[in-house]
Parts: C-alpha cells; sequence; structure tokens
C-alpha cells in the first residue's frame, strides 16, 4: 500500500572530510554505560516540537558520545 517517495533537490549529499558517527557494540560491555546515556538523554535539549526536541537530543547524544569515545580510546591505551 506504501510507495516510497524520492526527491532528487539536485544537491550533492557528499559530506566531505567531517567525520561520520559510529556507534560500536563493544560500549555496552563498559561498565556504567547505561546509566551514561540515561543522564545524557535527560538532559534539557531545547526546542518547541517533539520532532524538534528529539533531533536536538540525538544531536548532543551524539557529540557526547564522540568525546566520551576518544577519551575511552586513551584509557584503552593506557590499560
Amino acid at each position: 500500500d506504501h510507495i516510497p517517495l524520492l526527491v532528487d533537490s539536485g544537491e550533492s549529499t557528499h559530506v566531505g572530510n567531517r567525520n561520520t558517527f559510529s556507534f560500536e557494540l563493544g560500549w555496552f560491555e563498559r561498565e556504567g554505560f547505561l546509566n551514561l546515556i540515561a543522564i545524557e538523554w535527560a538532559r534539557e535539549s531545547g526546542g518547541t516540537f517533539h520532532v524538534e526536541i528529539w533531533q536536538n537530543k540525538i544531536r548532543h547524544l551524539r557529540q557526547f558520545l564522540r568525546g566520551w569515545a576518544k577519551n575511552q580510546s586513551g584509557i584503552y591505551k593506557v590499560e
């Protein structure tokens, strides 16, 4: 019953050299990871509409996890 609608705006979808975010399944094995996610998700993110609030939360969580992963990588190398 559903037919996808594909729209081509003519703009390039290439993001250049910008780092893409990738979630590592091994993060679930880190102690306290799920609690860390719950705390960050509960932070106020702003926005008027539900979709906007959700997008802001996802954006914040992605940025937070990038920094957290870099920090964990450094700790892992020391260990």
